[in-house]
């Protein structure tokens, strides 16, 4: 499932900013890619890899801030930031569940018992983690921020900050 990221046309003949534009866009494409895995919720590796790319991302929209105008560049890179703390909350919900469910088979039956009633628990608050994540998913279609994201980081020409 991990992607290994291929960025095209990133050369010292390149602007710094022609290369962070093509960075961005590349982690924020990967990135992405992981959403319909995320929301469909039944392979807790997409919600990781999502989270991972979110976070690649905003060190290099990090890295590459002083080659974009303050303003637009700031509401793209809260987006991506709400992204990364929305996908946290649901990831460390699977890593506990995954831990617990690994540890049931050195349990005895009684500690089994116990341990499952938590994992159900767990489940539940992943359930209700999810929900954010689902209406953050849902705000992002229907304000058309991916298209909007490319656009921006896309463009080749150069506003002043």
């Amino acid at each position: 499932m991990t992607a290994t990221l291929e960025i095209e046309k990133i050369s010292p003949e390149n602007t710094l900013e022609a290369c962070a534009r093509q960075v961005i866009v590349s982690y924020f494409r990967e990135m992405m890619s992981y959403k319909e895995g995320a929301e469909d919720g039944t392979d807790i590796e997409f919600v990781h890899e999502m989270r991972v790319t979110s976070r690649r991302l905003r060190a290099a929209m990090d890295n590459f801030a002083d080659c974009f105008p303050e303003k637009p560049f700031k509401k793209y890179y809260k987006k991506i930031k709400a992204i990364t703390r929305t996908m946290g909350a649901v990831r460390d919900l699977d890593v506990l569940i995954a831990r617990f469910q690994r540890e049931l088979v050195i349990l005895t039956e009684a500690e089994q018992a116990d341990i499952r009633g938590l994992i159900e628990h767990l489940q539940q608050e992943r359930e209700d983690a999810r929900k954010p994540m689902l209406m953050l998913f849902a705000e992002l279609e229907a304000t058309d921020f991916e298209t909007k994201f490319l656009e921006f980081f896309n463009s080749s020409h150069r506003t002043a900050r």
